[in-house]
């Protein structure tokens, strides 16, 4: 069955790519919800009076203050903590609530991060992307491989920002923190895949591949469980930790995006590199082979030649030896017949 899949590698390699570029389109037509930190608004933390769930409460208030720039998370004991967009005053939102909570904090907050650190952001994994490709190629010595690992990095980010559009997840500080952190995880299979398959010489490329597979799909279905844990346990337990449930589901959409960039990806890739040189090396070899051969035929006509030679000189010699023996018989002859 995996003999069947990694033959057909020039197929597999579209499914990832198709998913990225759905993933850039769903971006590009949805957007990206935005934190508190990167658009500012306002916090606060209320003691509810009545008996209300927070998506009622929500409704509520998305109603009283006229925006959807409302987000009400619980934080047990029947209180609450409400984000709010820039556009809601502290007096508004004072009149809003009052009779159905008791105000505790109220918190401004502006925009952490500005235009110009997001930019300085993007330099950051511009620049993280160049030199994990410049640590590849002094690595393994070849520019196929390097520019696979980017791809399937490249296609991690993509899809795991398409997660965050599609499921509401804000681009945060700490969405930010979970797409740098899956550079990482990224790099660490398509390095693992890539070593296995050009430095390793024992057994055939889908043997290798088959282990590094195993390899790394245990590493890769290690982390998605225990990220998995945690954003449960953050949803149900601890629904204020809000920061540890977005770092948690960026994670587990992009380690499952992982998966198959690597694995199919990045896997065809690599498998296409060694075929194209396995082709490359035969060829050089038949040409030497029909070099030698070439050669070896210009010998043996050669010595054939040479033999041709050999035997002329010798009928030659054989005659002109047979000639000198009949003239000195007759020569001989002659002197008998004088003497007698």
């Amino acid at each position: 069955m995996f003999e069947k899949i990694i033959d057909s590698y020039k197929t597999l390699i579209i499914i990832p790519v198709i998913i990225a570029l759905l993933s850039l389109a769903f971006v590009a037509f949805n957007g990206l919800e935005e934190g508190v930190e990167l658009k500012g608004g306002s916090q606060a933390e209320l003691q509810m009076t009545d008996s209300i769930s927070t998506v009622d409460f929500e409704k509520q208030l998305s109603s009283d203050l006229g925006t959807s720039e409302v987000k009400v998370t619980s934080n047990g004991d029947n209180k609450v903590t409400v984000e709010l967009g820039s556009s809601v005053n502290s007096t508004t939102f004072s009149s809003a609530i009052n009779g159905k909570a008791k105000l505790i904090s109220y918190n401004a907050i502006g925009p952490v991060l500005s235009e110009e650190a997001m930019g300085q952001i993007y330099i950051a994994m511009i620049f993280a992307f160049l030199f994990m490709a410049i640590t590849v190629f002094i690595v393994f010595r070849e520019f196929v491989p390097s520019i696979g690992v980017i791809l399937a990095a490249a296609c991690d980010i993509i899809i795991a920002i398409g997660g965050m559009s599609i499921f509401k997840i804000p681009l945060s500080i700490a969405s930010v923190g979970a797409l740098l952190m899956l550079i990482g995880y990224s790099v660490d299979t398509d390095i693992l895949l890539t070593t296995r398959l050009l430095k390793r010489k024992e057994g055939t490329v889908v043997e290798r591949a088959k282990r590094a597979m195993s390899t790394g799909l245990t590493m890769s279905i290690a982390a998605i469980v225990a990220m998995s844990i945690l954003f449960v346990v953050t949803m149900i337990i601890m629904p204020e930790a809000t920061t540890l449930s977005n770092i948690s589901a960026v994670l587990v959409i992009g380690l499952c995006a992982d998966i198959l960039t690597t694995w199919l990806m990045n896997l065809g890739i690599l498998r296409m590199y060694i075929n194209h040189k396995h082709q490359v090396k035969q060829e050089k070899y038949n040409i030497s082979q029909t070099n030698s051969s070439n050669e070896d035929k210009k010998q043996t006509n050669e010595n054939k030649n040479k033999n041709k030679s050999n035997k002329k000189s010798k009928s030659q010699n054989k005659k002109s030896r047979k000639n000198k023996k009949s003239k000195k018989n007759k020569k001989s002859s002659k002197g008998k017949k004088g003497g007698n």
